[in-house]
C-alpha cells in the first residue's frame, strides 16, 4: 500500500504529464496550421511520449490498487509567433515536469 503523500505525488506527476502532453499537441496543431508539417509531426511524437509517460504512472497506481485521479489540465498556448519561440517554452514542460517527479523521488525515499 502507498503512502497518500506518495500516492498524491504520483497523481501530481501523471498531470504534469498530461498538461505537458496538451502543450506539445497545441504546438503541433500551430506549427500544421503555419505549414511546418515536420516540426509539427515532431511535437506530435513528443506528445505521445508525454501520454506514455503518464500511462506508466497509471499503471503503477493500478499495480498498487491505488486510486488515478485524474486532475483538471492547465489551460495552454494556442499560438506561438515563430517555430523558434515554440522551441524556447519547450524548456517551460521541462520544468513543469520534474517538480512533482522530485516529490515522487522523495517521498518514495
Amino acid at each position: 500500500m502507498l503512502s497518500k503523500q506518495l500516492h498524491d505525488a504520483v497523481n501530481a506527476q501523471i498531470n504534469a504529464e498530461l498538461w505537458s502532453a496538451y502543450l506539445y499537441l497545441a504546438m503541433s496543431m500551430d506549427a500544421e496550421a503555419k505549414g511546418y508539417k515536420g516540426v509539427a509531426n515532431w511535437y506530435h511524437v513528443q506528445f505521445r511520449e508525454e501520454q506514455d509517460h503518464a500511462r506508466i504512472f497509471m499503471n503503477y497506481l493500478n499495480s498498487r490498487d491505488a486510486k488515478v485521479v485524474l486532475h483538471p489540465i492547465d489551460a495552454v498556448p494556442e499560438t506561438w509567433e515563430s517555430v523558434a519561440d515554440m522551441f524556447k517554452q519547450q524548456r517551460r514542460p521541462r520544468l513543469r515536469l520534474h517538480q512533482p517527479l522530485h516529490m515522487v523521488h522523495r517521498r518514495a525515499g
